[in-house]
């Protein structure tokens, strides 16, 4: 039978024949289609695979134990194969190899990339198959022999399958009705689990409480929105990850074990997304309910209640006031935890970034958090003209100049005596008030215009800019001793674009607090919104993306923002509008400008506004342009 099998292979790749009284119709029809079809081969990327294997989690987990007893059923009497579980694609996203390394995760094994195979087939067809030896098409599989079956979902749709590849094509008796009994366990399994979620998910959309639900290794299948919110992170950041990481004292067996009782509830501090220390404020009573259908499948559900005072500390009553800057992403944290540890200093801080990055809301928070009894103050030295600037910043007498306030008027630095003066925009200030502003800083003492005493001042110094301003330095723009003085901490804003992994969370929750100011009810993004929003480029950042979000709201029904309501300049398909992949940062932002200012027919406020910048700044980037 096997010479008469490679016969009749050798006769279809020389003349295309097939015999069909050798050749199964199955088997016969797969030649075919691969015959006419180009081979691919190789393994998708690991990006790719990360995010097969994080859609298929729940497949792959129920799976899991079935794949293990086979294994062990296999290994008593074959020296190497490999057991595989596929999805619906063919692409391996589980597999066990014993005694050899031929399958890879990630590897194709679907007729176009490995052709006639027990895995393609089942693929292919819905039905369980096995293939041996010249009945795979390719040379390199004729000593193999190769099974696979269907893994169906509750709607009959075939989602993955389970396979066999045993390279030295021994045949065992019964192993293909036990590789259909194991696929027929994960339907099974995985029909009660994907019941119990769908119940166990409804019941937690209802609750107030922050809730998850997990299984019995610990990893979380599914949170409501009030646990999104506790936790300060997204679904993607939370689902099919271990609950552990995010409580005191780690991953705790006891919880996740339905033979442990606990006796009363549990009291421990818990970790909100990207930090590596516990939250002093954020201290919850975790009670735990045990789900059980059978005694071999429990979930646990966790509901989590912040405690407030009682149970905190005197030096954890002080709010958090960075606890507002919303984001997870590694550079953005470690200068807001820069920025916590100075505001507990008196030291002037400059704060360099684009515009839109948060530059004033930083500020903001070191002045919340410093404790200064007095005000925060904040000037735009961009936006006052300079012959003003002088009478903003020290103020003036009575009869200083013409068109002066009967009375005089105090300046910036007086109202915010024992607070924060804010210098938005410090790299736009004449050289000439830079002078000024230097010898205030050195002799701490101010006189208004027109005026002759002087005034002891004790104000905090915080400068931003969007300007490389150490270039500025250079360029004799920016008096370097002024730099100095303003520089004692220096903060760097990372721009939106170096912050992709932050953007679903933030557009959540300004698409929330759009929702609140304007008195609208509950709004979700579609998922096609989400992978826009992730991909453009936003030169205006977080500011324009809580525009793009604002507007959008305006034309969103139904509770839903899709991408009719987007602004059409982000469903345009220009790589210049999306995230840089190739390209220097300044020609990416030249095409942005362009493309902005052209449809806009030149207006500049307009484009300025969709930006997220200032218009003297875009006057600023458009003569650069020109210039460079």
């Amino acid at each position: 039978m096997a010479q008469n099998m490679e016969q009749a292979w050798l006769l279809f790749m020389k003349e295309g024949v097939i015999d069909s009284s050798v050749v199964k119709p199955d088997i016969a029809r797969s030649w075919r289609r691969c015959y006419k079809q180009k081979k691919e081969s190789g393994t998708v990327p690991q990006s790719v695979l990360r995010r097969l294997q994080k859609k298929n989690e729940l497949l792959i987990e129920v799976s899991k134990p079935m794949i293990d007893d086979l294994v062990n059923m296999l290994k008593n009497h074959i020296p190497n194969f490999s057991v595989m579980l596929l999805d619906s694609d063919g692409v391996v996203n589980y597999r066990i190899n014993y005694g050899n390394n031929i399958v890879t995760l990630g590897h194709h094994c679907n007729e176009r990339h490995y052709g006639t195979c027990g895995p393609a087939l089942a693929i292919a067809n819905g039905v369980g198959t096995e293939v041996t030896g010249y009945e795979h098409l390719y040379p390199n599989a004729h000593h193999w022999h190769t099974m696979g079956v269907p893994i169906r979902d509750k709607n009959k749709q075939t989602i993955g399958a389970l396979a066999v590849l045993n390279p030295i094509g021994q045949c065992l008796p019964l192993t293909m009705q036990t590789v259909s009994l194991g696929a027929y366990l994960i339907e099974s399994r995985l029909l009660r689990q994907e019941l119990l979620l769908d119940v166990s998910s409804t019941i937690m959309d209802g609750l107030t409480q922050a809730t998850i639900l997990a299984n019995e290794e610990g990893i979380v299948l599914s949170v409501n929105k009030p646990c999104l919110h506790l936790f300060q992170t997204t679904p993607e950041n939370l689902v099919g990850r271990a609950l552990g990481k995010y409580l005191a004292g780690g991953h705790n067996p006891d919880l996740f074990s339905t033979s442990v009782q606990l006796e009363e509830s549990l009291y421990m501090p818990i970790r909100t997304h990207g930090s590596n220390n516990l939250n002093p404020n954020q201290i919850c009573r975790v009670d735990r309910q045990i789900i059980q259908f059978e005694p071999e499948n429990a979930l646990f559900m966790f509901t989590f209640k912040s405690m407030h005072k009682p149970l905190v500390s005197k030096l954890a009553e002080k709010p958090d006031a960075f606890a507002s800057l919303v984001g997870n992403n590694e550079g953005f944290l470690r200068v807001i935890d820069f920025a916590r540890k100075a505001a507990g200093m008196a030291s002037n801080i400059l704060i360099e970034g684009e515009s839109g990055t948060g530059k004033e809301l930083i500020a903001q928070a070191i002045h919340k958090q410093s404790g200064r009894p007095g005000r925060f103050i904040a000037i735009n030295c961009g936006a006052i003209p300079k012959e003003l600037l002088n009478s903003e910043l020290f103020g003036y007498e009575d009869g200083a100049f013409t068109g002066a306030k009967k009375g005089g008027n105090p300046g910036k630095f007086e109202l915010a005596q024992k607070g924060t003066l804010f210098l938005d925009e410090i790299g736009e200030m004449p050289l000439t008030m830079q002078v000024s502003l230097l010898r205030l800083l050195e002799d701490k003492t101010l006189t208004r215009l027109g005026g002759s005493d002087s005034r002891v001042f004790d104000v905090r110094i915080i400068a931003a800019t969007n300007r490389h301003i150490l270039d500025e330095v250079k360029k004799g723009h920016f008096r370097e001793d002024l730099f100095y003085r303003l520089n004692v901490v220096n903060l760097k804003m990372p721009p939106l674009r170096e912050r992709k992994d932050d953007i679903t969370l933030l557009a959540d929750f300004l698409l929330e607090q759009c929702c609140t100011k304007n008195n609208l009810g509950a709004m979700e993004f579609d998922e096609q919104v989400i992978s826009i929003l992730n991909d453009y480029a936003w030169p205006g950042n977080v500011r324009q993306l809580q525009n793009v979000i604002e507007s959008s709201l305006i034309l969103a029904g139904g509770g839903l923002i899709t991408s009719d309501t987007l602004p059409p300049y982000l469903l345009e398909v220009d790589n210049a509008v999306r995230s840089p992949r190739g390209g220097k940062l300044h020609e990416v932002e030249q095409v942005v400008i362009e493309e902005t200012l052209k449809r806009h027919d030149g207006n500049i406020s307009q484009s300025a506004r969709e930006l997220g910048i200032t218009r003297k700044t875009l006057y600023k980037k458009i003569n650069q342009m020109a210039n460079s």
